[in-house]
């Protein structure tokens, strides 16, 4: 078990939760799947970057970080772009 999972299990465990830790849940569910959902890790995606415009400002700055549309993306790049969301939505939470 590494951290992520560790986080993820002590937010299912919260009473109430604020909109970046759903959004975090989310994400790690969408990014879980299995078998993996293409359309709902567009769609998680899509709402994370308008959640929180300033993580994706962060995510094209990343030099693995695929450029392309999400819609042209493989599977594999798609599942990497939320893997690094998740990143991002936890270390804005550590800094809140």
């Amino acid at each position: 078990m590494d951290a992520i999972d560790i986080l993820v299990m002590a937010l299912k465990e919260k009473q109430v939760i604020s909109p970046l830790e759903q959004d975090i849940l989310d994400t790690y569910h969408t990014m879980t799947k299995i078998p993996f959902d293409r359309a709902s890790a567009i769609q998680q995606a899509f709402s994370n970057n308008s959640n929180h415009p300033d993580m994706l400002a962060k995510n094209i700055l990343v030099p693995d970080t695929a450029t392309k549309s999400l819609f042209v993306a493989t599977d594999q790049e798609l599942a990497y772009n939320l893997y690094r969301q998740l990143v991002l939505l936890i270390e804005k939470r550590a800094r809140t």
